[in-house]
């Protein structure tokens, strides 16, 4: 009769393949290769995401400039900083999108509820209240 490969195993033999596979791979490439060329290309690498980053906070500070025309509100975006007063456009610019809305539609104002950073269920890291596309207030949870 077969053994039975316990949870634990299962969960050792996979974490061996994630770290070992790769290793392996790294050894022989440096026995193709050597461990200069190894390097460069990582560096290549880590370099060539560095600088796509930036490239693209560079283009998106240029856009949000041509958008508002006004540095202090442009750094406030960047840093996805919210404030009271903000308007929708603006918490858009700063956050990207809700992953989830809550709309009330009274007869004097608009109520809305964005949410974002899903935890579970009906569970979101922060939730920002707008009456009428306009910041009021937000719950931040840890």
């Amino acid at each position: 009769m077969a053994k039975r490969i316990s949870k634990l195993e299962t969960q050792l033999i996979a974490w061996g393949l994630i770290v070992g596979v790769p290793i392996y791979g790294i050894s022989q490439l440096d026995k193709a290769i050597g461990w200069a060329p190894l390097f460069g290309g990582i560096i290549a690498i880590i370099g060539g995401v560095i600088w796509y980053k930036s490239a693209q906070t560079k283009k998106r500070r240029e856009y949000l400039m041509t958008k508002y025309k006004d540095a202090a509100l442009v750094k406030k975006l960047m840093e996805q900083t919210i404030w009271q007063g903000q308007t929708a456009g603006q918490l858009r610019d700063s956050l990207g999108n809700p992953e989830d809305i809550d709309e009330k539609v009274l007869k004097t104002k608009k109520k809305e509820v964005w949410k974002y950073h899903h935890q579970s269920a009906n569970r979101y890291g922060l939730r920002i209240t707008l009456d009428n596309d306009v910041v009021v207030g937000w719950d931040h949870k840890a």
